[in-house]
C-alpha cells in the first residue's frame, strides 16, 4: 500500500509544478504571437513576385541602325496596396549592329545625376542631359559630365519583329 500511495504522489501534480507549466505555457505562446510577425515579415519577400506585364513599344522594322528613337509608352507601376494608373515614360530604342550581328537596347531616358530627362541630340551623336551637362554615347555610357552611372535600360524581349518591354529597369553596359 505504500508503494501504491508513493506512485499516487508521483504521478500528481503539485500546485507549484502546475503554476510553473502554466507560466511557460503561456510564455512560449507570448513568444510564438510575437515571433510569428517577425519571422513572417523576414520570408515574404522570398514568395513575393511583382508583377510587371510586358507592353509593346514598336516594330523594329521602323527603328533605323544607329538611330535612337523616342517611344512613349504607359508603363505600370506595379502598386502593392492600391491600384497606381500607367504612367507615360519616354523609351530610346536603339538598334546597334555589331560585326554583323544585330543587338537592340532600350534606354530610360532619365538622367542618373539628377533624374533629368535626357534627349538624343543629332548634333552631337549623344544623349545629352540639359540640367548639368551630362553626355551618355548611343549604347547608354556615360562619357561626359556629373552622372555617376550609364542609363538604365528596361527589360526587353522581341516577339517576331514587335519589342516589348516591362517596368524593370536593369545597368546599363
Amino acid at each position: 500500500m505504500a508503494e501504491e500511495q508513493l506512485g499516487l504522489a508521483q504521478r500528481r501534480m503539485s500546485r507549484r509544478r502546475f503554476m510553473m507549466l502554466g507560466i511557460n505555457a503561456t510564455g512560449a505562446g507570448i513568444g510564438l504571437l510575437i515571433g510569428a510577425p517577425i519571422v513572417g515579415s523576414i520570408l515574404s519577400p522570398a514568395f513575393y513576385k511583382e508583377r510587371f506585364p510586358w507592353v509593346l513599344v514598336a516594330d523594329i522594322q521602323h527603328v533605323g541602325v544607329g538611330v535612337p528613337t523616342a517611344y512613349v509608352v504607359l508603363l505600370d507601376q506595379g502598386g502593392d496596396a492600391w491600384q497606381v494608373p500607367p504612367v507615360p515614360r519616354t523609351v530610346y530604342v536603339v538598334k546597334l549592329n555589331l560585326n554583323g550581328k544585330v543587338q537592340m537596347l532600350t534606354l530610360s531616358n532619365v538622367c542618373t545625376h539628377m533624374q533629368c530627362d535626357v534627349h538624343w541630340d543629332i548634333n552631337l551623336n549623344v544623349f545629352l542631359c540639359p540640367c548639368h551637362g551630362g553626355l551618355y554615347s548611343i549604347d547608354g555610357t556615360n562619357i561626359g559630365g556629373p552622372p555617376p552611372q550609364p542609363l538604365f535600360r528596361y527589360q526587353h524581349k522581341l516577339v517576331g519583329n514587335n519589342l516589348f518591354i516591362r517596368n524593370v529597369l536593369v545597368e546599363g553596359s
